[in-house]
């Protein structure tokens, strides 16, 4: 009997995104897991299209440093 479904790992490496992010996609898009293999949570399928579809925030530009004159 074969496991159905995704870790975050499996996630992550499917979409280039790191698992952290990953995580914080899940838990914006309210997806919970189906089931787990021992600690690991197991996700459908279709939460690879779901997270896909949250909106990354991306990280703040840095600040540019100012020329000081002087």
């Amino acid at each position: 009997m074969g496991m159905e479904g995704l870790t975050v790992r499996e996630m992550a490496e499917a979409l280039d995104l790191g698992q952290p992010t990953v995580k914080m996609r899940l838990r914006v898009a309210g997806i919970v897991p189906v089931s787990y293999a021992g600690p690991t949570a197991i996700y459908d399928k279709s939460a690879l299209e779901a997270i896909r579809n949250v909106p990354g925030r991306g990280r703040p530009p840095k600040p540019k440093a100012e020329e000081q004159e002087g």
